[in-house]
């Protein structure tokens, strides 16, 4: 009876033993399997270096190679550095990506402040490599837009309940160039495609087009990857649906046999959306790691307090200009909305035109000028159309009586704004040679003004 007491005990203590010497090793390696937990590095694709640096450069998006001169200059960027951050910008070593340590990356991707769940492997270190080691200066340039632009569409998607760390796919899709058009015509900040844009409620036509408003643009992006997530309930999948579409997204998920993670269904997608998740995650990790690899913001000069005031009557940008004393090139810039520099104001519908703070003001009061002179202008074209009645009334010949216009064999009109020699002649069916000879006029175009009386030839 005292064996089995006795191998109990023995079996008590082995126990005891193993779990002394084990526990610490347990306890060490908690947190590094914590860390590869919350940043996924699942093999359902794997891949070397080398393969994921082709897979990835076989197509890469238009952004990445911006011209950065042309944006520059676009938005008047100077060339020397600012400091932003407690840590002075630079102050750190330059690092390769390439020949950074995976521990490393792993654990700074651990750190970013997101919900989205962020994975890692190769083709993920490439996509920051692109960014990092391979063009510096478009995340420098990037760095400068993003303080004006980052914080409009953070706000909005804090508003719709969104990880407002989806704003670095603007980063991917147009490299922050508010005038950016792809070649199958998506456009604006985001890259909305027409029939897209549409039927999120934005205004596309020859005056206006409302893909390249940041404000409204950001808001039917916002709504767009909200119905994408819903679609889905994974946040790689939809922003994998927002680059090539849900359609080619659900076709991946039953070519892929019900898979329901990117890396599984990745196989299955276009090219393009597989490097579209690396590039969002190495545009992110750029723009918040930055200063780590000594890439300082581009220094510029565009005004990040602005404000919008509502119009409405007709406005021009040189009319903007000219009562603000604003550059049209910025007013431009911060209104990219307007193809034609034309704010098509009319009746009860109001437009909104966006201004640093001092052109708020400005134009605000100069809009009363504006409001009156409109007014002033609208009432001087009816008086101007009423007299040309009243006119042609008078000079009507009666029905038995020649008038004295008819026996000298002319009538008299007055000039009407934008009225031309060739529109005059036109609707009187006379030659314009004729009008020229009978009011002594010199020139090919000479040169009319409103009021003017000519006589017009019968």
């Amino acid at each position: 009876m005292k064996i089995p007491i006795l191998r109990h005990t023995c079996v008590r203590i082995t126990t005891y033993i193993i779990l002394f010497c084990c526990l610490p090793a347990l306890l060490v390696a908690t947190p590094l399997y914590t860390a590869l937990d919350s940043v996924d590095t699942e093999g359902a694709v794997e891949l070397d270096a080398a393969t994921a640096r082709k897979e990835l450069q076989e197509s890469l998006p238009k952004s990445l190679d911006t011209d950065l001169g042309l944006l520059m200059e676009t938005w008047r960027t100077g060339y020397a550095t600012q400091q932003r951050f407690e840590v002075p910008c630079g102050s750190y070593k330059g690092e390769n990506i390439r020949s950074l340590s995976d521990s490393v990356l792993i654990s700074r991707l651990q750190a970013l402040p997101t919900v989205i769940p962020i994975p890692y492997n190769a083709m993920v270190k490439e996509g920051i490599a692109t960014y990092i080691t391979d063009r510096p200066r478009l995340i420098r340039v990037i760095l400068a837009l993003g303080d004006y632009y980052f914080p409009i569409m953070e706000e909005i998607f804090d508003r719709h309940g969104l990880p407002v760390e989806l704003v670095y796919l603007t980063v991917v899709e147009s490299a922050l160039n508010p005038f950016a058009v792809s070649p199958a015509g998506a456009s604006g900040l985001w890259q909305l495609m027409l029939p897209t844009g549409r039927s999120l409620g934005l205004t596309v036509n020859s005056l206006i087009d409302e893909r390249f408003d940041v404000y409204k643009s950001s808001e039917a992006a916002a709504l767009y990857l909200k119905q994408l997530y819903g679609l889905f309930d994974n946040w790689l999948l939809a922003i994998a649906a927002y680059n090539c579409g849900p359609g080619n997204v659900t076709k991946a998920i039953r070519r892929s046999g019900g898979k329901t993670t990117f890396w599984e269904v990745y196989p299955y997608l276009p090219r393009e959306t597989r490097n579209y998740i690396p590039l969002f995650i190495g545009a992110y990790y750029a723009c918040y790691y930055h200063n780590e690899h000594n890439i300082c913001p581009q220094a510029q000069s565009m005004p990040l307090a602005t404000d919008t005031l509502a119009v409405q009557i007709p406005l021009t940008f040189a009319q903007i200009s000219q009562s603000t004393g604003i550059p049209t090139q910025q007013i431009r810039t911060l209104n990219p909305q307007y193809k034609r520099g034309v704010i098509p104001a009319a009746g009860v519908t109001p437009y909104t035109i966006r201004l640093p703070l001092k052109g708020i003001t400005r134009l605000d009061e100069a809009l009363i000028t504006l409001r009156r002179d409109h007014k002033e202008e609208l009432s001087k074209q009816i008086a101007e159309a009423q007299e040309e009645v009243k006119q042609e009334i008078k000079q009507a010949p009666a029905p038995t009586q020649k008038s004295k216009a008819t026996r000298a064999g002319h009538k008299t009109y007055k000039v009407r704004r934008g009225d031309t020699l060739s529109k005059i002649a036109k609707r009187h069916g006379v030659s314009v040679s004729a009008i020229k000879r009978a009011n002594g006029l010199k020139g090919r175009n000479p040169k009319l003004r409103p009021g003017q009386r000519l006589k017009i030839p019968k």
